[in-house]
């Protein structure tokens, strides 16, 4: 299994678990760390990676083995309120988190593979696998879960699919629940939650849902229900302090059209053919799947479609995915004042009143949306396929430039589309909007770029988003020309960029605008050309000429408010 898919799968566990770099108590009590890790025993908390802030350099260093003991009874006597509010609890740094839970997939796909058959492990597509082996991480073992690993071996998608589902003890935590379903069938969020509200409709999840059933002899039968809590519990689940969601009204099935599933590789052979370079096929399938961070998600949809649910994921986002060096990062400030957004779309922005010296309780001034809208561009494509569509274009031009290339000119663009369109005004009632940072121009595509695409898709639309890449790319040879003074293949290098967004680029006879935009754009740094359209041997010339003198990031934004792109 390639280290990309082991990294979702980390991720989609710390999402369902939680991250905390401290010891805190689980829903049943027991002392745990990171990312469910139970330290329960001295040893236990002994052999993980705890750092501690030192005395005297005031610096956090990795804590010994003494101290590390020391710290388990200390830590142990503490209440479950006293260990929220302890500020001087070792820690453990979140690479050191990722790694322990790398080291625990590995472990546990070993042990699913016995279980269930290595044959059978290994035809699982990656979110079939994923949501597995978080159903494993979270109660140690399958061994409650007969329906489960029948369907596996059965290699029944559809089974193993109504079946990822399970109860911790305590309140179910809805969101996990949603996101295995949404990983192990390959469909989004907003669908899995349907299926998750309409099972809640139709008594799934009824205490007798929470009964192990016996298989049925007949082949193809299976039970669809959750086991009960193991009695060996496995990497203990944080407490979730959010209220679960109220019920909505059944919504009758609904297959989703070919047209809306998502392209990635989970869904099976109506997939594309991914690249052969990993990191590119890596790439397009991060860029074809839904946010699964629900706050994250939420910030991709105009606030008035959000509904209450929503919002609290949004506050939810704030308060616990910004930590540590992340603290500062501006997208928390962004998310808080997107939940001012929202309340000023429901409640609007007039003070509040009062009667006899008590606040009256406002009152919505629109309709609060009663289940999640499907994510869409401002021009109501669904924005999965959107953006799918673009890392496939990024993929299609990392042939000809390099993934390393063809990803910066990605990155460069998303920053010149973002510095272009600032964030709108606001109600007067709060403070401007948050200044969002730039994408990291590492020719790496992450978690950073990936949501950058998104937002700018789902706020400017993809075609926005094709305009701001060809441009990077634009740059990129640019820069590449300033850098080494030969600007030799400007012509082909200009029209294979840009000729997609204007014509056919099989239509010889069309006008080459962008030639012309050029030409114009360099004309206005002092050059003599007649605008023809054509990118010959004076064109490239005066190109060359103007980057002795200019920045290319500066005649690149020109050349793109020429083409009506910035």
């Amino acid at each position: 299994m390639g280290s990309t898919a082991v990294q979702r799968m980390r991720e989609h566990i710390k999402k369902n678990e939680g991250v905390i770099d401290r010891p805190y108590r689980d829903n049943k009590g027991l002392l745990t760390a990171g990312s469910g890790f139970k330290v329960d025993t001295e040893d236990a908390f002994a052999a993980l990676p705890f750092q501690v802030k030192d005395a005297k350099t005031g610096q956090w260093r990795d804590a010994n083995e003494d101290e590390k003991r020391a710290e388990f009874k200390r830590v142990q006597s503490l209440s479950e309120t006293q260990l929220k509010e302890d500020k001087n609890a070792f820690r453990i740094p979140e690479e050191r988190i990722n790694a322990k839970v790398e080291t625990e997939i590995a472990d546990r796909i070993g042990k699913i593979k016995n279980e269930v058959g290595a044959e059978n492990w290994d035809r699982l597509s990656d979110g079939q696998k994923t949501a597995i082996l978080d159903v494993h991480y979270a109660n140690g073992s399958l061994k409650d879960f007969t329906n489960l690993k029948q369907a596996i071996k059965d290699g029944d998608a559809e089974a193993i699919g109504k079946n990822v589902d399970f109860h911790s003890g305590g309140a179910r935590n809805w969101e996990r629940i949603e996101r295995n379903r949404a990983k192990a069938q390959g469909i989004s969020r907003e669908e899995a939650h349907r299926q998750v509200e309409e099972d809640k409709q139709n008594g799934v999840f009824g205490l007798e849902h929470l009964r192990p059933q016996p298989r049925p002899e007949s082949e193809g039968q299976n039970g669809n229900q959750a086991p009960t809590p193991p009695t060996t519990p496995g990497n203990g689940e944080p407490p979730q302090p959010a209220p679960e969601p109220p019920l909505v009204s059944a919504i009758p099935p609904q297959p989703q059209p070919e047209a809306q599933q998502q392209p990635g590789p989970e869904m099976g052979q109506n997939a594309p053919e991914p690249p052969a370079d990993p990191k590119v096929a890596s790439m397009v399938e991060m860029a074809s799947t839904p946010i699964d961070n629900p706050g994250q998600s939420a910030l991709l949809k105009p606030v008035e479609k959000l509904t209450q649910p929503e919002m609290m994921d949004m506050i939810h986002s704030a308060q616990e995915d910004y930590r540590g060096w992340r603290s500062g990062d501006p997208l928390k400030a962004h998310t808080y004042e997107k939940v001012q957004d929202w309340h000023v779309a429901i409640y609007g922005d007039q003070p509040q009143g009062s009667d006899g010296g008590k606040p009256i309780e406002p009152t919505p001034i629109r309709p609060i949306p009663d289940r999640p809208s499907p994510h869409t561009t401002p021009q109501g494509e669904d924005l999965w396929q959107a953006t799918a569509r673009i890392g496939q274009k990024v993929a299609d031009a990392a042939g000809s430039d390099g993934p390393a290339d063809a990803v910066t000119g990605l990155q460069r663009g998303l920053n010149m589309l973002s510095q272009a369109n600032p964030l709108p005004q606001r109600s007067p009632v709060y403070a401007p909007y948050t200044k969002l940072g730039p994408v990291d121009e590492d020719g790496q595509y992450g978690p950073q770029t990936d949501f950058a695409l998104k937002h700018a898709a789902a706020r400017l639309g993809p075609d926005r988003v094709d305009e701001a890449f060809a441009l990077g790319r634009f740059n990129t040879f640019a820069r590449n020309a300033q850098k080494s003074g030969n600007p030799e293949g400007l012509e082909d290098k200009t029209h294979a960029i840009f000729a997609p967004l204007f014509r056919d680029p099989a239509d010889g006879k069309a006008s080459k605008v962008e030639g012309g935009a050029l030409q114009e754009t360099l004309n206005g740094f002092g050059q003599d050309l007649k605008v023809d359209n054509w990118i010959g041997p004076k064109t490239t010339e005066a190109f060359g000429k103007v980057l002795k003198e200019q920045d290319a990031d500066d005649l690149t934004r020109a050349f793109g408010r020429g083409l009506g792109m910035l």
